[in-house]
């Protein structure tokens, strides 16, 4: 009889089951509910104030593009391109103006104005630099979408327009600085004219229509993967 007796034991937990389990929560975890598994993988993202990463983002703009130009105009100097002037301007003051004149500034020569809109007049711009201030805001644009944390679209719109903000004070400031009065010689009866940018409404338009429109498009090729991942 005692061969033949079978013993029933209380079954455990089915560690299958229990596997499943934890597989079936992360699944749930990735349902994209949270913005940052819309990202695409490997991506890596900065988690500051957007009003801080916009701010250091175009005051950075500003001291490239004026770098760059400060470099141009020593090329300029150095070619000889104001060797035929008896006087010839500084160069933070021809910086200034080239800097100026390339976001599309008016330049006035006394009461008359000698450059308008995007305009060449030589010495005083070029076709170069015109290419300084759009390169620079495009890729300023692209890196603070690309790599700081814009999980709202309130905080997108208060890093794009602190750096905005950021870059045209500081570039409207170089109206300032931007002032040369050529010497018209001891024999001359007609008395020098300054030439310099015109402080009007027109130079808040002209920097920042070309800040907004390279702005906005360095910022949207960089949001394109993203919205892309979200879908």
């Amino acid at each position: 009889m005692s061969s033949e007796r079978r013993f029933e034991y209380d079954k455990g937990p089915d560690l299958e089951e229990k596997e499943e389990e934890p597989a079936a929560e992360n699944d749930s975890d990735g349902d994209g509910s949270d913005p940052v598994d819309a990202l695409p993988r490997g991506r890596t993202q900065l988690s500051v104030p957007p009003w801080k990463a916009g701010a250091v983002s175009g005051a950075s703009a500003f001291a490239v593009v004026f770098a760059v130009t400060y470099q141009l105009v020593g090329a300029m100097f150095a070619g000889g391109l104001f060797g035929g002037a008896e006087d010839q301007p500084s160069r933070w003051v021809a910086t200034g103006l080239l800097t100026l004149g390339s976001h599309g500034a008016t330049i006035e020569h006394g009461e008359e104005t000698i450059r308008g809109a995007f305009g060449f007049i030589r010495g005083l711009t070029s076709h170069v630099s015109a290419l300084v201030p759009i390169v620079v805001l495009m890729v300023a644009g692209y890196l603070l979408v690309r790599y700081v944390r814009l999980e709202t679209r309130q905080d997108a719109g208060l890093a794009l327009g602190s750096l905005i903000a950021c870059y045209i004070v500081p570039t409207a400031a170089l109206a300032a600085l931007a002032r040369w009065t050529p010497e018209t010689g001891s024999n001359s009866a007609q008395e020098a004219e300054t030439i310099a940018i015109a402080t009007d409404l027109s130079l808040i338009v002209a920097i920042g229509g070309t800040t907004i429109t390279f702005v906005a498009i360095g910022a949207a090729i960089a949001a394109v993967p993203r919205l892309l991942a979200a879908e």
